[in-house]
């Protein structure tokens, strides 16, 4: 069995720009949020560290960078572009939760392997959707000051929505953005100098000093999947760059390689919940309690998840995860309790079943 964690994904620098130009330290969010704390808060404090990327990992270390230095060493934030980052408080008061974790709502969304009934019917309620998004995107740009800091992301709430590319705003962050302790600067593009960093934009070249380059630019989830394999057709069939959604049966086998169970690789809005699900699902699975289908019905309902892939990936811009399922997550675990041989509808009463948002301790008795 297989957990994907990925690999470190370092973004294509100018010609003559890359790291080894630059005199400090360069290291990956992965390697800094390794470290121990004592260890990370000694590498920062007292000197000028840049961050490049706006992304959740991104914010947290600029938080824990301003944190340690203060304003007399302010912590720079590099981006292209900004993404959605929810206040906690803020998503309370707007009940975000239930708006994306209930069967209602997940009837204004297509969901894979729908009929024709469903199909309708989250045609229909697509303008409820799209003006449900959008209240919420007001509400959370009249809340959070990111208009007046000039991180308002490019995409709208709802296509961020539904790739999730969503993260949870650190606490006073943007207070310490008004304090002096961290400094935002956008760029079309990011290359490095002896003294730090230069940024390239329509008003040309800026150079932004720093000690310290912690690059929060994400994970290349795939790679570690083909590298499992020695065999050239195995690393090939099992993760695809293009694909929106990979090749597996309820993401977790592939139908050519069932030997080999893969937890941890479909996101969600809370990724944990899902990986309890399909370890669970594996756990069954390795008891007998869950029948496989043969190699061509596993790589028909693979190909469902991936029209639906596509699909999503249209809708949102292509702000799209890969095998991103937090807008159908009840649907997705639906299939799951289905071969397990449980039952999927897991609340007490109608009302509860379709308005009340499903979590953990739903699925405890699995």
């Amino acid at each position: 069995m297989s957990k994907s964690k990925g690999v470190p994904k370092l973004p294509t620098f100018p010609h003559g720009r890359g790291p080894d130009e630059f005199r400090g330290r360069v290291l990956h969010s992965m390697e800094y949020s390794a470290m121990a704390h004592e260890d990370a808060t000694e590498l920062v404090r007292g000197k000028r560290v840049a961050v490049v990327g706006a992304g959740k990992s991104a914010m947290d270390t600029v938080a824990q960078c301003a944190e340690a230095n203060g304003s007399r060493y302010p912590c720079t934030m590099v981006y292209r572009s900004a993404h959605w980052m929810v206040d906690p408080k803020v998503a309370r008061r707007a009940k975000n939760f239930r708006f994306t974790s209930t069967r209602w709502s997940e009837l204004m969304v297509h969901k894979p392997g729908e009929g024709f009934a469903l199909s309708l019917l989250a045609t229909i309620l697509t303008p409820l959707g799209w003006a449900t998004s959008k209240v919420t995107e007001a509400y959370y740009k009249w809340s959070i000051p990111m208009r007046e800091h000039g991180m308002v992301p490019d995409c709208g709430f709802g296509e961020a929505s539904l790739g999730w590319r969503l993260g949870i705003l650190p606490e006073g962050f943007y207070d310490r953005v008004d304090e002096g302790s961290v400094e935002l600067r956008r760029c079309g593009s990011v290359g490095f100098c002896a003294d730090g960093l230069v940024l390239h934009d329509g008003a040309g070249e800026r150079v932004v000093g720093a000690d310290v380059v912690i690059l929060c630019t994400g994970f290349d989830i795939d790679r570690p999947l083909r590298d499992v394999f020695a065999s050239p057709w195995f690393s090939e069939i099992i993760a695809d760059d293009d694909a929106a959604v990979l090749p597996l049966y309820r993401h977790i086998l592939h139908p050519r390689i069932p030997q080999m169970a893969m937890v941890g690789y479909a996101e969600s809005g809370s990724s944990i919940h899902p990986y309890e699900m399909m370890a669970k699902w594996v756990a069954h699975l390795l008891d007998g309690a869950v029948r496989l289908p043969g190699v061509r019905d596993m790589e028909r309902g693979a190909a469902e998840w991936a029209r639906w892939g596509r699909g999503s990936r249209w809708r949102c811009g292509g702000f799209f995860l890969k095998s991103c399922v937090a807008s159908v997550v009840t649907w997705y675990h639906d299939q799951l309790c289905r071969d397990m041989g449980h039952c999927p509808r897991r609340k007490s009463g109608i009302i509860a079943e379709w308005l009340q948002p499903y979590g953990p301790t739903d699925y405890a008795g699995i």
